[in-house]
């Protein structure tokens, strides 16, 4: 991982750092899919909302569904569609494999479309039914740079029973076979997320007549023709919930979910889940709530190098997104907001209350503006975020995340009982750990890690070393997340 680095030397009181401002996430911009699709205008199918977003961050791309798959070039300013949308259906949830260029969506059965190299369009290469049940989500390991020796994870549901995992030999694309779930297990939808280096998938319940109670199944991943292992649940609360919004950090090893609660008055809640090495079963850290009028967390995503996750949400006039920082090992902490573009109607359903954001006018200005987030899609090479909305025409609104990255030191002092403070400003929420050395030569991993610096204001850090009066000359460092 990278590390942030600002060096300080004791014994003469100097600061060396970057000095320059810390960055807050920023809106961008937004862009309008264009034409909008509709029966009446002769398409196949009206406009959907854009529940699934994904993302080619290596080639420069991101994709969108709702109802139509739009392809976007991200590399500029503002995304810029790829050739025409192409009608497949409603998809809430999916997966890219981009070593073969092959894009899988479940709904029924499982679809599968070819991406286009370069600004090539989306095709559909045909799709599998699955012995199963119904597909319902899928999950990739495509750990391998081989493609021959992908694999797909599909969740797959029957009615009255629990629900299956199917593994599909992508190569081929044919069923291998599938394990049952265990009890309550039944629904899912939205909320599945992998991690195919550490070979695990994990499939969160939704609130259904049989089990209210939403919980995080953990499988493995196996090789070749071996089936999928269940590992083992968690339950991520004591009473009925809707999750959404789910998300993952395979770096530190914890997944997050939001709470999908159509009553404003209940604040949002964030569950985080230790997803524990190999063959444990996952456990629950716990969640913390939202500010009140803060809920309906729909679209999610784990910036791990800078330290934070986001959510953002279906219920406000604009939207809002929601910045909380990882905080280690600990619950994570809401660090930041972002209100996104109001529309052109003078006045706004109250939040909560969902009203069409519709628009025939051929600029595609919708009323609300920008609202409804149902998805989102991070880029970690150029630093942004894209979220879909669930409005017609659709938009994908662009965002740069908060950047943690420079330092800006505020003050050095040697303290009267012969402890040594300095203090720095850099984005609110982020965690930072202070190490020090006597020996400016030692590779980092060498350092001494003396503690967490002390958030004493948004945005305003510090920290004392006591012991520093022991040490003729000592060098610190400030290291995040």
């Amino acid at each position: 991982m990278k590390c942030r680095i600002l060096l300080i030397v004791a014994a003469a009181t100097l600061g060396l750092a970057w000095l320059a401002q810390s960055g807050e996430m920023q809106r961008v911009g937004h862009t309008t899919l264009l034409p909008r699709h509709s029966v009446a205008n002769g398409d196949p199918a009206d406009d959907k909302g854009m529940y699934l977003g994904l993302i080619d961050a290596t080639n420069g791309y991101a994709y969108f569904i709702g109802n139509y798959l739009v392809k976007l070039d991200i590399t500029g300013n503002l995304p810029r569609q790829v050739g025409p949308a192409l009608f497949t259906g409603q998809f809430i949830q999916g997966a890219l494999d981009l070593a073969a260029g092959i894009g899988y969506f479940p709904k029924g059965t499982l679809a599968r479309y070819s991406l286009g190299a370069g600004t090539n369009p989306v095709t559909s290469t045909g799709s599998l039914s699955l012995a199963a049940g119904s597909a319902a989500a899928v999950l990739l390991d495509d750990a391998d740079p081989n493609p021959a020796n992908h694999y797909a994870y599909v969740l797959c549901t029957t009615s009255g029973s629990r629900a299956k995992v199917a593994k599909v030999a992508l190569s081929t694309f044919t069923e291998i076979g599938s394990i049952t779930l265990g009890p309550g297990e039944t629904n899912f939808i939205l909320t599945s997320v992998g991690d195919a280096q550490h070979g695990y998938a994990y499939f969160a319940t939704s609130p259904n007549s049989g089990a209210n109670i939403p919980s995080v199944a953990k499988v493995k991943m196996t090789p070749g023709t071996n089936l999928p292992v269940l590992i083992g649940a968690v339950n991520l609360d004591s009473v009925g919930v809707y999750i959404d919004g789910a998300c993952i950090d395979t770096v530190h090893g914890y997944a997050y979910y939001g709470s999908y609660d159509s009553d404003t008055n209940n604040p949002g809640k964030v569950y985080k889940v230790k997803l524990e090495s190999g063959d444990a079963p996952p456990t629950l850290v716990g969640h913390v709530a939202l500010h009140p009028g803060e809920g309906r967390l729909a679209a999610g995503f784990v910036d791990a190098q800078q330290g934070f996750v986001y959510f953002g949400n279906d219920n406000s006039y604009p939207a809002t997104i929601y910045r909380l920082s990882l905080n280690g090992t600990n619950l994570p902490v809401e660090a930041g907001t972002l209100h996104l573009q109001s529309g052109t109607s003078s006045t706004n359903p109250p939040d909560g209350v969902t009203a069409d954001n519709t628009t025939t006018n051929a600029d595609g200005a919708l009323p609300f503006g920008e609202v409804y987030l149902r998805s989102a899609a991070f880029d970690p090479v150029r630093g942004y975020a894209y979220f879909g909305q669930d409005s017609r025409p659709n938009q994908v609104v662009k965002i740069k995340v908060a950047q943690i990255d420079p330092f800006a030191l505020t003050g050095v002092s040697l303290q009267t009982n012969g402890s040594f403070q300095f203090a720095f400003t850099n984005v609110a929420g982020a965690g930072f750990s202070a190490l020090a050395t006597t020996n400016l030569t030692l590779p980092s991993s060498n350092w001494t890690n003396l503690g967490a610096a002390t958030e004493i204001s948004p945005g305003q850090f510090q920290f004392i070393d006591p012991q520093a009066a022991n040490n003729p000359q000592r060098f610190y460092r400030v290291t995040s997340p």
